[in-house]
């Protein structure tokens, strides 16, 4: 293991005292080698994620500069690249805080029932446009908890927003909040095609999409930041078969 072979493996064999250290040795180095088969995905998801809207950027420019388009003719797809590009920067940077466990949370107490509807008014067109139609199953006794709004709104507007793009149009999203055994329930269900095979135990891995080909429909960290925030936060994240049929994407948070 110290020469870098993580797939070395001790005896468990043997009185108990040592059969137990070398069940614990292999299981420590099963662990660094999925952290770094981890960490080599993370490198090359990254750097797929990165490179395209850099390869599109110099095609553009070097449009321009060859004189197949017009000057400034690519001004506002330039920009869009450029805000992708920040956004992925941004979004790795707030990843690197919660695994370093740097992450400043400024608590209050709020009420998640007043975060999530101020949420759903915020993907309201965007649904409305696509022919989603959104339900609020807000508990008005829900009870308060001690949280940083700010991060649990951006928890929640992802989980919106990944479940109205996974929805088809007739269909709906439904956000659930209420109270239970000294926690709070948040729940987002759609009617979309469900969980693929795999999906619940992956999808909160950096990068990851369900679809292995690949779209471009952000860089694959939303999740990923969700569940260090909801960690952060003393809570936890998963997903599951909805109720109702499709998928639903729940957190719960201490009272």
């Amino acid at each position: 293991v110290a020469r870098g072979d993580l797939t070395a493996e001790a005896s468990e064999d043997g009185p108990a005292e040592l059969a137990d250290m070398g069940i614990a040795f292999n299981e420590m180095a099963r662990s660094l080698e999925r952290l770094f088969d981890s960490r080599r995905e993370l490198v090359a998801w990254a750097s797929h994620d990165l490179r395209t809207p850099l390869a599109s950027m110099q095609a553009m420019l070097e449009a321009e500069q060859d004189g197949l388009a017009e000057p400034g003719e690519y001004t506002d797809a330039l920009h869009g690249q450029v805000r992708l590009l920040s956004a992925i920067v941004d979004d790795l940077f707030e990843l690197a805080r919660i695994d370093a466990g740097a992450l400043t949370l400024d608590l209050e107490e709020a009420s998640l029932g007043a975060i999530g509807e101020a949420c759903l008014r915020g993907i309201e067109a965007e649904a409305r446009a696509k022919g989603v139609r959104l339900e609020s199953r807000i508990d008005a006794a829900t009870p308060r908890v001690r949280c940083a709004p700010d991060k649990v709104e951006r928890v929640l507007f992802n989980l919106l927003t990944n479940a109205l793009r996974h929805t088809p149009s007739d269909g709906a999203v439904a956000l659930v909040v209420r109270g239970e055994d000294g926690r709070v329930l948040v729940a987002v269900d759609d009617t979309g095609a469900g969980l693929a095979p795999g999906a619940a135990e992956r999808m909160f891995d950096s990068f990851w999409r369900g679809d292995a080909a690949r779209t471009d429909d952000g860089a694959g960290l939303g999740l990923a930041i969700a569940q260090g925030l909801v960690r952060a936060h003393g809570g936890r994240i998963w997903a599951e078969p909805s109720p109702g049929g499709g998928a639903r994407v729940a957190f719960t948070l201490p009272v």
